[in-house]
């Protein structure tokens, strides 16, 4: 094993070490019984269902990233990509190709490795603790949309990056560089207009309380915001969310249904506001 090789092989082993760790630590904070500084805001029986829940999604993502783990350990050493890579070359494509054919053939397996965890995961799980909605029609749309979006707009940016490598030197990196912050720039104008919309139905908040107090917050602290939409999250979960789109003086808020059907405006305010705090100190949570 080259160094490289070895390099690679470590990083990979090295994270999944760190992310394991971190889960069972995680786990071992769980309590049974609710914390007395929590008895007025959770029920008994929600907050146990939330440990529950956390528990099993948990343990379930350490089943997933140990099986992947032991899959990419016997392709390695296994020599799978080696056969994988001779098969690209002896189908006598240009190097750009037979470079999309490669990665190509290893994202279609790991997505065909993938699919009963994720199936499980959405039936099974989420259904067990009352949160899917989704139909397995539209589980399987979503994936075909999924691949298709994959096709048109990831093959172009892999055959653009394949062929600075291949033909521009040592202007290749920078190259690369640009390539790439241009399409992650392209992608943030077109995903919240043509993109999202293939998957969920956004629609403008109405004018109201709702949308007034959601503005004026922004306002009073000069967060730049150009529409709030709602969006039917219900079509796939009983989860509630809200996330940013776009960027500089063109984001959006989307709420998903669900969060506005359970939650007060004050609420909604309220978590937003932290969202934006994220978003003006840079900040994840």
């Amino acid at each position: 094993m080259n160094i490289i090789a070895f390099i690679i092989l470590f990083s990979i082993l090295a994270d999944y070490s760190l992310h394991t760790i971190a889960d069972l630590l995680n786990l071992k904070t769980l309590q049974k019984k609710i914390p007395d500084n929590l008895k007025n805001i959770y029920k008994e029986e929600e907050y146990k269902k939330s440990q529950d829940y956390l528990r099993t999604t948990t343990l379930f993502g350490l089943i997933v990233s140990t099986f992947s783990i032991f899959v990419i350990i016997v392709f390695w050493f296994g020599k799978g990509f080696y056969f994988i890579d001779q098969f690209a070359r002896d189908l006598n494509y240009n190097p750009v190709l037979t470079g999309i054919i490669y990665t190509g053939s290893l994202i279609l397996l790991k997505m065909i490795i993938s699919i009963p965890f994720s199936l499980y995961s959405t039936f099974v799980i989420e259904e067990r603790f009352g949160f899917n909605k989704t139909t397995l029609t539209t589980y399987i749309k979503d994936m075909i949309k999924g691949v298709i979006l994959a096709v048109i707009l990831a093959v172009p940016l892999l055959a653009g990056v394949l062929a600075f490598f291949e033909y521009a030197g040592n202007s290749a990196w920078w190259l690369c560089w640009i390539a790439v912050i241009t399409f992650m720039l392209i992608i943030q104008f077109i995903a919240p207009t043509f993109i999202m919309p293939l998957f969920n139905k956004f629609e403008p908040v109405e004018d109201g309380e709702l949308k007034d107090a959601i503005l004026n917050y922004a306002r009073s602290i000069n967060f730049p915001l150009k529409n709030v939409f709602v969006m039917d999250g219900s079509k796939r979960s009983n989860k509630s969310n809200a996330f940013f789109t776009g960027f500089g003086n063109n984001k959006r808020i989307v709420l998903f249904d669900t969060l506005i059907k359970h939650h007060k405006i004050s609420e909604l305010v309220a978590i937003l506001a932290q969202e934006m705090g994220n978003y003006k100190k840079k900040t994840h949570t």
